[in-house]
């Protein structure tokens, strides 16, 4: 195996730790820092995602990352905060790996590599066809992706440990303790709706059963509404998802900076979708007497759907909207042969109604300078930690309070 030490792809031998390593079909390395050239792999990109799609890919889509680049990296006020670093390896000519990660500026100087679209992407991962790079060599290729890095730490947060990305990282700088874990939906068995329905207790199915008819009573006939992405619908829904959710954080005294920028409504809006297909970003919306009040945004790769933002109208919040939305859209996917609802890590207490298993996650911090390791120790696994907890066990007035003044500084 060689890796070339610039984009040039000239070739050079690199000495790893168990000696030199050269195969007939050499191995190329390119970071690239330009969304001129991740658009120049749109097809090679796409083809690789057929190629190892697994279920735990979609914010390693070449759709995802395009379009965050193009807003925030392109066009967002803050743009010069961040610079792009999607690493490509190559055999024989052929695309074998794909590492979407982009490099962040924060104060003091330090630099710190994330996954493209941190935090909105839920989930960090790799493309790898195995095929062409076999897990042993790959781990070698990390080493070396992690030598060139002009960066003082990398963090990659919240990837699945069942994923491609837990198996090429070196484990001493893998988190797995972590209690963190997925809630899942596992819908392989489940032939139909109602058999299902009938699985619960009559307690369940009563309790669920006044909901809906109290919604029903008071504001009108309950309808799920399924738009894609790319249509006007789903554009839509996704600004008035995001309405909803920005009230429920400021009247709930919680703060979301995901959320809360600018530039999210265009990065969520630009995704696309394939009704047809039953593929890429889509919009659950339902609406009672015609009027939307619970709004879900998820994505739907290779029949392993991503529950990504639930919202509801403030103005119903005691009508339990999203439990009754959450009831309809398990309703649609198991009618539409869905394989597993994927919950993200998104953890509230219903969700544990509509699930039956969980992923373990994990984390990996790599500290590449002085400056990251004393990040590393001491702000991002003590200090923020610490900092998270104390703000969430204040009473939500003083939350709300706080954000507040935080918000107009």
């Amino acid at each position: 195996m060689d890796f070339p030490s610039n984009p040039n792809l000239h070739e050079e031998t690199v000495n790893l730790p168990n000696g030199p390593l050269m195969v007939d079909e050499p191995v190329h390395i390119e970071i690239h820092d330009t969304p001129e050239a991740l658009r120049a792999l749109e097809a090679e990109w796409r083809a690789l995602e057929t190629r190892v799609a697994d279920g735990l890919g979609y914010f390693q889509s070449y759709d995802w990352c395009a379009n965050w680049c193009s807003v925030y990296l392109e066009s967002a006020s803050d743009a010069s905060a961040r610079k792009l670093q999607l690493v490509t390896i190559r055999r024989a000519g052929q695309l074998a790996c794909i590492i979407p990660l982009m490099q962040e500026n924060r104060a003091l100087g330090l630099k710190i590599h994330h996954s493209i679209g941190a935090p909105l992407a839920q989930y960090s991962n790799i493309l790898l066809d195995t095929a062409l790079l076999p897990i042993a060599e790959m781990r070698m290729c990390w080493k070396e992706v992690c030598r060139r890095f002009d960066s003082d730490a990398i963090l990659l947060k919240r990837f699945p440990q069942a994923s491609q990305m837990a198996t090429i990282l070196d484990e001493e700088n893998i988190d797995r303790e972590s209690e963190e874990v997925s809630l899942v939906m596992e819908l392989d068995t489940i032939d139909s709706w109602t058999p299902f329905q009938a699985s619960f207790s009559k307690s369940v199915r009563r309790g669920r059963r006044r909901r809906l008819q109290k919604i029903e009573r008071e504001l009108g006939d309950v309808k799920l509404e399924v738009h894609f992405g790319g249509t006007d619908a789903y554009r839509k829904a996704i600004s008035l998802a995001l309405d909803f959710k920005r009230q429920w954080l400021k009247e709930s005294g919680r703060n979301i900076s995901a959320f809360s920028g600018p530039d999210v409504a265009e990065f969520l809006m630009a995704l696309q979708g394939d009704s047809a297909a039953r593929q890429g970003a889509m919009a659950y919306v339902m609406t009672a007497g015609g009027k939307p009040i619970a709004i879900e945004l998820g994505f739907l790769q290779q029949q392993h759907y991503y529950c990504f933002l639930g919202s509801f109208d403030w103005a119903h919040r005691n009508y339990s909207a999203g439990k009754v939305q959450m009831e309809q859209s398990l309703q649609w996917a198991i009618e539409n042969q869905i394989s597993m609802i994927d919950y993200l890590g998104n953890y509230e207490a219903y969700q544990g109604d509509w699930s039956n298993g969980t992923a373990a996650m994990a984390s990996y911090r790599a500290a590449l300078s002085q400056k990251g390791r004393l990040y590393i120790g001491l702000w991002d696994r003590r200090l923020k930690p610490t900092a998270k907890a104390a703000f969430r066990r204040l009473p939500a007035n003083i939350r709300k309070s706080l954000i507040a003044v935080l918000r107009d500084r």
